[in-house]
């Protein structure tokens, strides 16, 4: 019933894709027509959407699915449906691991691996340009759950750095920390070359006896605007670990039990509204 039921959800992400692209598309092109007659409109005082509520669907076709420096896939095509709401700096998001070819099963079937729910609250103090978001996530990955509090503060500067800390709060007490940072290059008309890296350190005495500099992460995608809404964005990564405690535990970890560095890249479809 449950495995039904988030059938179910992917294929009403599917549907949502197909229907958000073909209104973008719509909307686009009616930005070239004569406006429509003043009936079609709301009544005065009314919205068709609410305002400051935004949503984003964005979906990623990659050759790997690495987290936090750990390969969670193999030789398959993985897809990533993620769709968040906001709401005057609330946000609500759902991200799913559709793997085409999964290595951990036996028959390396299409596999619905993962769903996380994420939910969170952003705000800024302007005088010191400073960001920040408070949040919860909630991970099911089969064929178990777990649960992190998370808090991300950023200062809106040269190269944006960003730091992040995780709490784990239900398998254990766990935390894990990153330090990051990126940048935008302007390549070509509305186009853009985006470089962004993390290193990060985990302390895990709980589920996993280590407390040491774990993986770093490098990535590059140029980000092609197809219109106001949609874009796709090519996009390459390079995971790494940063210590020889980080390097045998991702390496026992991985799949063929040798590996603990990866590339991996895909393209990735955004639509905001």
């Amino acid at each position: 019933m449950k495995k039904s039921l988030r059938t179910i959800f992917v294929s009403f992400l599917v549907l949502v894709v197909m229907g958000m692209g073909t209104y973008s598309r719509a909307v686009y092109a009616a930005e070239e027509k004569p406006a429509a007659p003043a009936e079609a409109a709301p009544p005065a005082g009314m919205k068709l959407v609410p305002e400051n509520l935004t949503a984003d669907l964005n979906v990623s076709f990659y050759s790997q699915y690495i987290w936090r420096g750990y390969e969670l896939s193999k030789d398959s095509l993985v897809i990533f449906p993620q769709l968040t709401v906001g709401y005057k700096g609330f946000a609500v998001t759902t991200w799913v691991d559709l793997d085409t070819r999964f290595k951990g099963d036996p028959d390396k079937k299409f596999t619905l691996q993962e769903t996380d729910v994420i939910a969170s609250y952003s705000n800024s103090i302007a005088p010191l340009k400073l960001n920040y978001t408070l949040g919860w996530i909630l991970y099911d990955w089969q064929p178990k759950k777990n649960q992190e509090l998370f808090v991300t503060l950023g200062l809106d500067t040269i190269l944006k750095p960003t730091l992040s800390i995780y709490q784990e709060i239900e398998l254990g007490r766990a935390w894990y920390f990153t330090l990051g940072g990126s940048h935008s290059f302007n390549v070509y008309k509305d186009w853009s070359l985006d470089l962004a890296g993390y290193v990060s350190y985990m302390h895990n005495t709980s589920t996993a006896d280590i407390s040491a500099f774990h993986d770093g992460n490098i990535s590059a995608g140029l980000k092609i605007p197809l219109d106001k809404y949609l874009s796709i964005k090519p996009n390459i990564q390079w995971s790494f670990p940063l210590s020889s405690a980080a390097a045998d535990r991702i390496k026992g970890s991985s799949f063929t039990g040798h590996n603990n560095t990866f590339v991996y890249g895909g393209i990735i479809l955004d639509l905001a509204i």
